[in-house]
């Protein structure tokens, strides 16, 4: 065999190999997507139920009252189980429209909301001209980042949108890969070193392409006006929270079921992270450094409220979400299992 068929073989044989790895990782893309598919629905069943049963409670003394009150009108309901089972199936039948109605509205303007409420630009909802303290390559740096990210990866660069805050964090949300948007924080862009920057970022690139930010944002318009309800109820005592007090009792069992189900969602996210880590970054030793580097900055973003707190790359600990949710754990344990597996700290 000549010295010419020789290097013809090993380049053959070497492009069998590179296509055999191409195939094997496509159908690993292709598994992954379709067990997210799956968990959004079941997410998306078990959230709504949830949601429906929120609704339903906070209406039902009002149909109660209007079926009692009714009474001498010739409804003949009483006031015993009749009323109730009457006010039960009026209460779930309002529920369902209603949480209906709040979750599909909540689900198409999840990202308006979001960089809204965070104070991002730009945004939907933003004007064309940028805030007096925003730097101005801000946006440039993290576009011409994620532009490379999205060429390498093979997929579309999400938006990009910056906050100004100190607290290095990132928040990604949307409904499909193509409708996501990246917030970074005025603060991941000066603490980050680039390469720990790029990879940082790319992780993000891949949980948008492998539909896990898809989860959270349903997440989000499942519980997230729950949460606000609660918060309205009982974040500061005025009139307003005197008068949904009541209400936020009536909802505090869906409130725990919401934080739930967020904790398995968070939960899910913290398994699935090595592996989108080393599929789309291409470098854990960066994404490492730069997880550690975030996780020990002790300032945390403003805006993280309930509502949106499982969005943010760190989540915004409070309390509650520190004893039921076990928040501050997650984070830790990621960097952990990714230096181990990039063989540092």
């Amino acid at each position: 065999m000549g010295e010419g068929t020789r290097v013809t073989l090993r380049l053959a044989l070497r492009d069998a190999e590179d296509i055999e790895w191409l195939r094997d990782d496509h159908q690993v893309h292709e598994d992954l997507i379709r067990s997210a598919r799956r968990r959004i629905w079941i997410v998306t069943a078990a959230g709504f139920t949830l949601l429906v049963l929120t609704m339903a409670a906070v209406v039902f003394p009002v149909a109660w009252g209007l079926g009692a009150a009714s009474n001498p009108l010739g409804t003949d309901l009483g006031y015993g189980w009749d009323l109730a089972i009457w006010s039960s199936w009026i209460s779930l039948a309002i529920g369902l429209v209603v949480a209906g109605v709040t979750f599909a509205l909540s689900l198409h303007h999840a990202e308006a909301r979001v960089l809204d409420f965070v104070r991002a630009w730009p945004g939907p909802r933003t004007g064309p001209n940028p805030p007096a303290r925003l730097p101005d390559d801000a946006i440039e740096r993290a576009e011409r980042l994620l532009t490379g990210l999205g060429l390498a990866a093979g997929v579309h660069a999400p938006r990009v949108a910056v906050v100004i805050d100190e607290a290095p964090n990132c928040l990604t949300v949307g409904r499909r890969p193509d409708q996501a948007w990246l917030v970074v924080t005025t603060g991941l862009l000066d603490t980050l070193p680039k390469r720990e920057l790029e990879a940082v970022l790319a992780y993000e690139v891949g949980r948008i392409v492998e539909l896990e930010v898809s989860l959270d944002t349903v997440v989000y318009a499942l519980t997230g006006r729950t949460f606000e309800l609660w918060a309205a109820a009982f974040d500061d005592i005025d009139e307003v929270s005197l008068m949904l007090a009541p209400l936020g009792l009536l909802a505090l069992p869906f409130v725990l079921s919401a934080a739930l189900l967020r904790g398995a969602v968070l939960r899910s996210r913290a398994r699935l992270a090595d592996g989108l880590a080393v599929r789309y970054c291409r470098n854990p030793v960066a994404l490492a450094a730069g997880l550690r580097r975030i996780l020990e900055d002790p300032r945390e973003v403003r805006r993280g409220d309930p509502a949106n707190a499982h969005l943010w790359l760190e989540y915004p600990h409070t309390r509650a979400s520190r004893w039921f949710l076990r928040t501050h754990r997650i984070l830790p344990k990621r960097v952990r299992q990714l230096e181990r597996a990039a063989g540092v700290g």
